[in-house]
């Protein structure tokens, strides 16, 4: 009778934890730039519509840009995982940005620090996605894999 081999189990992959963290750390971080970036743009919007004589309505103009910002990058993570192009969104979310970018400069305080600072929540929310969508591969990066032809089933 043969000796039963022991099967040597390994607790998960010290390499497998860190990759855990980093993506904890990534996520973590992207909430917290568009959560500063939204902040900073709904005030500075909502600030210059009550400047231009929006009155009670000057809430609407940061949710329609910030809005816009959202949907996009909804659409943008969507279209990632099916794998398929989404430059409208891109767009989209670009001149959203672009808005926000302009109406936080607007807004600030006028020195040249005002508006680097009151420009910077926008521009970091853009190159946080920017560095995302190429962390997570960009279009069709969680697309499954293509299952390969076999001859001797007809495929």
């Amino acid at each position: 009778m043969a000796a039963p081999e022991l099967v040597e189990t390994s607790p998960a992959r010290p390499v497998d934890a860190d990759r855990d963290i980093e993506g904890v750390m990534v996520a973590l971080g992207l909430w917290a730039v568009r959560l500063v970036a939204a902040l900073n743009s709904y005030e500075h919007m909502r600030s210059l519509a009550l400047r231009a004589g929006e009155g009670w309505r000057s809430w609407l103009l940061p949710v329609s840009v910030d809005g816009l910002a959202v949907v996009a990058l909804v659409k943008i993570r969507r279209a990632r995982r099916q794998g398929l192009p989404c430059k409208t969104a891109w767009l989209a979310l670009c001149l959203g940005l672009v808005v926000s970018l302009a109406a936080n400069v607007a807004a600030a305080v006028p020195t040249n620090v005002g508006r680097v600072v009151a420009a910077w929540p926008p521009l970091a929310l853009l190159l946080a996605e920017v560095i995302d969508n190429r962390h997570q591969g960009g279009a069709g990066a969680n697309r499954p894999a293509p299952v390969p032809s076999n001859p001797l089933m007809g495929g």
